[in-house]
């Protein structure tokens, strides 16, 4: 008489499952960039072939997008002629957190007449910002 070993499946060992899932979420808070500000304004960003990349971590950050007849400070959209008040009350707040300069990060559509750009360089500069950092997208070949 012949014996019939019966098969069965080898059950599947979880006891390193949670170190895993750990691993991939420390690695994903590390790697990811928490975005401080998402833009309300429509822009589309002009393209540059000389780009780099800075650290965002050295200094405060003021985000400022110029859109078609918007602008948006961090994340409150105001109006040209609430800009210089806007900035005040933002360089306030940085200065009761962190005492390093504050930098601009201007980002504005490709429509945006240089007028307009050169209108909110002036309050920039009115306000003691002169750390500019203009946003572009990459060049494609």
């Amino acid at each position: 008489m012949i014996k019939r070993r019966i098969h069965t499946v080898p059950s599947l060992n979880m006891a390193s499952m949670p170190d895993l899932i750990f691993t991939v979420l420390f690695f994903f808070i590390i790697v990811s960039h928490m975005r401080t500000s998402s833009p309300k304004v429509d822009v589309q960003m002009p393209q540059g072939s000389q780009l780099t990349q800075l650290d965002t971590h050295q200094s405060q950050a003021l985000y400022l997008y110029i859109g078609e007849g918007k602008l948006q400070v961090n994340n409150r959209v105001v109006g040209f002629s609430q800009l210089p008040t806007v900035l005040l009350q933002e360089q306030q707040k940085a200065r009761e957190t962190d005492s390093r300069p504050m930098v601009v990060y201007l980002k504005a559509d490709k429509q945006t007449p240089v007028s307009t750009i050169l209108q909110v360089k002036q309050m920039l500069r009115q306000a003691h910002l002169s750390r500019i950092v203009y946003g572009a997208s990459e060049q494609k070949l």
